[in-house]
């Protein structure tokens, strides 16, 4: 059988959903170029499209030969033979290829997303009220400690790398499902040898199939007991956060782009959280029995989480209240003078904190916004379309409010990009193991390779934390 043949029809294949990948691409360029207000195409948008078509393209190819290598597992190995292990060099040649330019493609996609993620502008909006009446007065502790929380979950996600690795490492050398990867052509005696000699020999593209399998199936098990029996029954990270802010009185307020990002509104519903423990656990009783008001932004609503679009004049003044503490950061002066830092540090806070508080409860004649839910064609897309108010509004609000019913804010977290990642852990594991046929040098390499990314994102997301709440990156942890 001469498998060559299959090579052009494989490539026709590729280059079709490629060319969907690319407009997938376009797509997500648009919402970007939306959301960071540009009105020219210009070489960063250039640069944005280029790096969307790496992450879409590197997953169609991703997919493409995942799914050639478990076709080639069920409708081959049965003929494999001398003649066939003659046929399959330029397949072996190509396959290979693409396994390396789609690891070469995603890994440039997560240091995409990890820089994205790691650069995003976030303040903690505090609720509190002194007691005192003197704004100094009012304690940070909840503040960090809200922020120390959000520190810990931005690496966060459901697939436990370590443990999906070993589990795949299990049925694969354990359970010696790598044997259904060998040239012997029978499935169930594969590991029985024909004389004491014998010793079994792998075809790469099988190997290839049979991990993309065991990997596939060791995610879903993992995935669904997250989802149905962990998030359930143990805990749920994301919500426990949102209630957590609800309890600290803390507001996060994100700008992911220059006029979008993300809202949880964590504003006690009794006023004041700086409370001693029989107040803290009466308020919680009382908000049990539906004794108080609820935790939503707008009256009797539940909702918490909004996708935001704001205008160019709200930026500004956001910009422009951080500009100082961001001057004097860049100018490095901290170092010298503590005190001046921390004296700015507070003003910056609290100047801050003033306007947003005022923003967020329509005190600002001039910022005002409007809360509405997101179409379905929004929701598909990600992408939030231009809708007229009407006569009386258009030309007086153009900020909006969108309830993130879908948990949309996670994408700044790993825990919203876990496609992503969990596709990139196993391009990087075939990958490894094509080149050295070694499924525990690949579990190795993978699990490093995870472990580097994470350690990434921890150090610059910590640092951005710091920079951009105005958080002392002494206080996080």
């Amino acid at each position: 059988m001469n498998l060559e043949i299959y090579t052009p029809a494989i490539l026709i294949v590729l280059g079709v959903v490629s060319g969907l990948a690319v407009i997938v691409a376009l797509i997500q360029t648009c919402a970007w170029f939306s959301r960071a207000g540009k009105e020219i195409i210009d070489l960063p948008t250039l640069g944005k499209l280029l790096l969307h078509i790496l992450g879409t393209v590197s997953t169609v190819i991703f997919l493409v030969i995942a799914g050639v290598s478990v076709w080639w597992l069920i409708l081959f190995k049965i003929q494999y033979n001398g003649i066939f292990e003659s046929n399959t060099s330029t397949p072996q040649s190509t396959f290979k290829m693409l396994l390396i330019v789609s690891f070469i493609l995603k890994t440039g996609d997560i240091l995409h997303i990890i820089i994205r993620q790691s650069t995003i502008d976030i303040f903690f909006i505090d609720w509190e009220k002194s007691k005192s009446g003197t704004a100094n007065t009012v304690s940070a502790w909840r503040t960090c400690f809200v922020a120390n929380e959000f520190n810990g979950i931005q690496t966060f996600r459901r697939i436990h790398v370590a443990f999906h690795l070993l589990f795949t490492l299990f049925f694969l050398k354990v359970i010696n499902l790598e044997n259904i990867a060998s040239i012997d052509s029978r499935f169930a005696n594969a590991s029985l040898p024909i004389s004491p000699n014998y010793t079994k020999e792998y075809e790469s593209i099988f190997r290839s199939g049979t991990g993309f399998l065991v990997l596939s199936g060791t995610v879903l098990i993992q995935y669904f007991f997250y989802v149905l029996i962990y998030q359930r029954l143990v805990e749920d990270k994301i919500i426990n956060f949102v209630d957590l802010c609800s309890v600290s009185n803390i507001s996060i307020f994100i700008l992911d782009q220059n006029r979008h990002g993300y809202y949880i509104h964590g504003r006690s519903a009794h006023g004041i959280a700086d409370v001693n423990i029989k107040d803290m656990i009466m308020n919680l009783e009382r908000e049990s029995r539906l004794m108080s008001i609820g935790r939503g932004l707008e009256a009797n609503s539940p909702e918490q989480l909004f996708i935001m679009k704001i205008n160019r004049t709200f930026r500004s003044q956001y910009d422009l209240l951080f500009q100082k503490y961001g001057d004097y950061v860049r100018q490095r002066r901290a170092r010298g003078d503590k005190e001046h830092f921390a004296d700015i540090l507070l003003q910056s806070y609290q100047n801050l904190n003033k306007f947003l508080c005022a923003f967020i409860g329509h005190a600002l004649p001039t910022h005002q916004y409007v809360i509405r839910n997101r179409y379905f064609l929004e929701k598909v897309f990600n992408f939030e379309f231009p809708v007229a108010l009407g006569p009386d509004l258009t030309d007086t609000i153009d900020n909006f409010f969108f309830v993130d019913d879908e948990n949309v804010f996670t994408k700044i977290l790993f825990y919203g990009q876990e496609k992503s990642l969990i596709i990139w852990n196993m391009i990087t594991f075939l990958c490894v193991d094509f080149v050295f046929s070694n499924y525990i040098l690949a579990t190795i390499i993978t699990f490093i390779f995870d472990a580097i990314a994470v350690g990434l994102r921890n150090s610059l997301g910590r640092r951005n934390l710091s920079t951009k709440a105005l958080v002392p990156r002494e206080l996080l942890i």
